[in-house]
């Protein structure tokens, strides 16, 4: 920082304009210029000499170079030379920065970089009071910022990769998903209604868990089958239904483990269309949305993927709850 000779207020050297007046700044040392001499009178009368003339001073032509611009530059309307954002003036040019164009941060240093500090008009950094973070406290926080943000970075690019490749975190996310997302929704729906078939069958079925306990409303039942071929429940109702969302709950609930439970269940309705309902491995209530159901007497849910149990065989559901639109 230097005091410009002219104005005297503080800036950098290189630049020809101050930025708190716009005064010039540089001008050329040649020295004042010689003035004519006085032409001779016709009565010989000796005159003085008249005194020399004041410097003409020029502004100093330099090279203008490529400017390198920073995000919140003012550029200037006039030369199109960046500023610093704290300057009134442009430094080339000496134009007013009061309308100029500032210069925009990329869309990743928004979401990931540090947002600079908001001064109060006519302050400057390090200057009125307005104190800057210095020493190792300053440089401890700004480096914990970074981990942090580049640790934040790593865990979604991570989340990213397993959502991609591990089919059964994607279908959880899904059905959450899809479960917030009717729960927000439904506030604008029309209101659903409950649909119980009036016959539950099924191509397999274990001893003592025949289809039907998958409707019976008791959640200490469940419906159970072996896997060594696709099992499929098969429901019947008493009218056209338009399904628009089911509650599951899988596995046996008295003892979750002891059973395998449905991890994708691949609808297929009278009407011929279908439709694939992922679940979570949870033994809670999933609610799951029903599409392209509109028009059907009867569906058949073929259990075409499996959370695997640790000891069971059987693959297991304790309840099954359809709605459609009212």
């Amino acid at each position: 920082m230097v005091t410009y000779a002219e104005c005297g207020h503080q800036g950098p050297a290189e630049v020809e304009f101050c930025g708190e007046c716009g005064r010039y700044l540089k001008w050329d040392d040649d020295g004042p210029v010689a003035a004519p001499a006085a032409q001779p009178v016709a009565r010989q009368q000796v005159v003085q000499p008249a005194e020399p003339l004041a410097p003409v001073r020029q502004p100093v032509r330099q090279t203008v170079e490529e400017d390198v611009l920073t995000p919140g530059d003012l550029i200037c309307g006039r030369c199109g030379k960046g500023n610093a954002p704290t300057r009134n003036f442009c430094g080339r040019c000496g134009a007013s920065l009061a309308e100029s164009q500032v210069v925009e941060t990329s869309w990743w240093r928004r979401l990931f970089g540090r947002k600079p500090k908001e001064l109060k008009a006519g302050a400057r950094p390090g200057k009125d009071g307005v104190r800057r973070r210095t020493g190792r406290a300053g440089a401890a926080r700004r480096t914990a910022g970074k981990m942090i943000r580049r640790v934040i970075a790593v865990m979604l690019v991570l989340l990213a990769l397993v959502y991609a490749l591990y089919q059964p975190f994607r279908g959880a996310i899904n059905t959450a998903g899809a479960g917030l997302w009717g729960r927000v929704t439904g506030i604008f729906e029309a209101k659903l209604n409950p649909v119980h078939p009036v016959k539950v069958t099924a191509t397999a079925q274990a001893a003592g868990h025949a289809a039907p306990l998958v409707t019976d409303n008791a959640k200490n039942t469940f419906w159970a089958a072996p896997t060594d071929r696709e099992p499929a429940l098969v429901f019947t109702f008493d009218h056209p239904a338009d399904l628009r969302k089911a509650i599951v709950y899988s596995g046996d609930a008295a003892n979750f483990q002891a059973a395998h439970r449905p991890q994708k269940l691949h609808l297929v309705f009278s009407t011929g269309k279908t439709y694939d309902m992922v679940l979570a491995d949870t033994p809670d209530a999933q609610e799951v949305p029903i599409e392209n159901s509109a028009g059907a007497t009867g569906v058949e849910l073929h259990v075409v993927g499996l959370h695997r149990s640790l000891n069971g065989t059987d693959v297991a559901i304790s309840e099954i709850e359809l709605f459609e639109a009212g």
